[in-house]
């Protein structure tokens, strides 16, 4: 019988195909372990800088304590000036008030005298008495005079020092909140940076992961394809039923036998030689329903008469896998099984590559 398929892509070639892939999969990892590593160097000069940042911040935790006791004592400087201000202010006006009694009492006089002269001036003592007493109160005057003054230029230099005092405050504080914002900034913005830098990393990290895992995957089809390969089995693959032969593999005869028919026990389980894909699973004329395996370099496996099956076309099987149940045969004359081994489509002898025992 010939097989009703044909198989596009050769083992071999599934091979090869699977160690390209390897190749390119290896290539892929290299290229994110070098990102990771990359992204590692990267998130640790961050994490330093980052690290930098706020023991400058824990130092000038106390810079920020010294310059704010600083602003203290400029706010009591200023608080001192401002009750000063208010201590002259009062000075100053009593010293009006007392320079304006001065002012009232020694004008009368004064004007007396510029008019008088020296009228109603008895003797010389009288006069000296008049003469004293004027010095004294022009004195006095004159005094007060200096002493105004002088408590206007105080007030004057306290207004000024109260301004001064306001300026440095205001730049004590201006410091203080520029240091703030600024390391707050640059630790904000890098944190921004490291979090970036991380996600990336766990995203490539991912990324090598999966890589890592296909792989391992291609490495294992790899080594399926070198230890399951079909011909290193030769002798030893299993029956795919117990039961017993009633015409072996001829042929030259007439009509030509390509395999084995088999007679079995109702119901007897039928199982894949090997493993392999289902490529076949369908009635044809002449062999019931029909079961055919690819195992890979061209070999194949028919198993007809198959009462049901329990595989789909399409489907990978594992060596000794049931594939279905015996149905009736008619050269058994009740259940039984017909099995071929094929390669490049050419039917050859089961009996050689199936263990001696059955």
């Amino acid at each position: 019988m010939l097989f009703p398929f044909s198989v596009s892509a050769q083992q071999e070639d599934a091979g090869d195909a699977i160690h390209d892939a390897i190749q390119e999969e290896h290539q892929k990892a290299d290229v994110r372990e070098k990102q990771v590593q990359s992204l590692n160097r990267k998130a640790s000069q961050l994490s330093g800088r980052l690290s930098s940042i706020e023991n400058r911040i824990g130092k000038l935790g106390s810079q920020i304590k010294a310059q704010e006791k600083v602003l203290d004592e400029i706010r009591q400087y200023e608080a001192a000036a401002r009750k000063e201000h208010y201590v002259l202010e009062a000075r100053r006006d009593k010293i009006f008030e007392e320079l304006q009694g001065l002012l009232r009492a020694l004008w009368p006089v004064h004007m007396q005298s510029v008019q008088a002269r020296f009228a109603g001036v008895e003797n010389w003592a009288m006069a000296d008495r008049r003469f004293n007493w004027l010095a004294d109160v022009y004195g006095a005057t004159r005094d007060k005079f200096a002493e105004a003054r002088t408590t206007a230029d105080l007030l004057k230099r306290n207004l000024e020092r109260q301004s001064l005092l306001e300026k440095e405050a205001e730049v004590q504080l201006a410091k203080i909140n520029n240091s703030k914002d600024k390391l707050l900034r640059d630790k904000w913005t890098l944190r921004s940076n490291l979090k970036r830098v991380r996600t990336q990393k766990e995203s490539l990290e991912s990324e090598l992961q999966e890589i890592l895992a296909t792989i391992k995957q291609l490495n294992y089809q790899l080594n399926s394809q070198k230890t399951k390969k079909f011909d290193y089995y030769k002798r030893s693959l299993p029956w795919p039923v117990d039961g017993d032969v009633i015409a072996g593999f001829n042929p030259g005869a007439t009509p030509p036998r390509r395999g084995l028919s088999l007679s079995v026990i109702d119901d007897a389980e039928v199982r894949s030689i090997f493993w392999g894909k289902v490529v076949h699973n369908d009635t044809l004329r002449g062999f019931g329903r029909v079961v055919i395996i690819y195992h890979g370099y061209n070999y194949y496996s028919l198993y007809a008469y198959l009462g049901d099956t329990a595989v789909v076309t399409g489907q990978e099987v594992e060596k000794d896998e049931p594939i279905g149940k015996a149905g009736y045969y008619p050269l058994a004359n009740g259940p039984g099984l017909y099995f071929e081994l094929r390669f490049h489509q050419k039917p050859i002898n089961p009996k050689l590559w199936l263990t001696s025992l059955n």
